[in-house]
């Protein structure tokens, strides 16, 4: 199921978009909107969201947040963030709710078993307490270690990977590493482009990412999952869009 990320700023055009090819919505704007402008755009920007019938997942808060950061303040606000981020996926009849791993790459040992105990318990939690499911995504993350941990303790029936292609590329490591380790655990993708080195959100085929072999990694997985363009603005997305279709990619 293909997806893009509309902005409620030109609703009519991202709403004639997913209409043209029939996509769904992944809405990574709620938690901003609700942070920076005025309450009155934030309902306006939610009713639109409810009212268009095409919400499938939200991208849940993620700026700053870790609700298992070792300053019991700090793990306090950024859980009521997340708390916030599924009432308004709930709120809009979403069925998926993406949050990023928030594991410190540069510690291991036993800061990742604790944080992967945690994060499977929380977010476990979550997902039943809201009836969605929720989708943890690679961010800052160096490998696939911390999301294959906390995957270890989380049911699977509530809690799988969101593997985010443009983030893998600036990894330590290959796709086929990232497949290979997260496995069947893999119910998402985000897609984007980039030159490796940083997070361009960069259309389809215009920085280093081998769509080829993503492509192939993606047909592998044998399941029919969303799949979100994470590409900007219109016109980097329409770009995305016919780069797929005249590559066949993703269909």
């Amino acid at each position: 199921m293909l997806q893009i990320q509309p902005s409620y700023h030109e609703k009519e055009k991202w709403a004639g978009l997913a209409a043209k090819y029939s996509f769904a919505f992944e809405t990574h704007e709620l938690t901003r909107i609700r942070a920076t402008e005025s309450a009155e755009e934030f309902e306006r920007c939610l009713g639109w969201y409810f009212s268009c019938g095409i919400t499938e997942s939200v991208h849940g808060a993620y700026i700053d947040v870790n609700p298992f950061s070792a300053d019991r303040d700090f793990a306090l606000l950024s859980q009521k963030r997340v708390h916030e981020s599924c009432t308004m996926a709930v709120h809009v009849h979403a069925s998926n709710i993406v949050f990023h791993c928030s594991c410190f790459p540069f510690l291991r040992g036993d800061y990742l078993v604790r944080h992967a105990e945690l994060a499977a318990s929380f977010y476990t939690e979550i997902a039943e307490q809201y009836g969605l499911r929720v989708f943890l995504e690679n961010s800052f993350d160096l490998d696939p270690d911390p999301l294959s941990a906390i995957m270890k303790h989380a049911d699977r029936r509530h809690v799988n990977c969101c593997l985010d292609i443009g983030h893998a590329n600036y990894s330590r490591v290959p796709p086929e590493k990232w497949f290979d380790a997260l496995g069947d655990r893999i119910g998402y993708l985000h897609l984007s482009d980039n030159h490796g080195f940083f997070d361009e959100h960069l259309p389809l085929g215009e920085g280093s990412i081998p769509w080829g072999t993503i492509d192939r990694l993606y047909r592998g997985l044998n399941k029919n999952i969303p799949v979100t363009l994470e590409t900007g603005n219109l016109e980097n997305t329409e770009r995305s869009i016919r780069f797929l279709s005249e590559n066949g990619f993703f269909v």
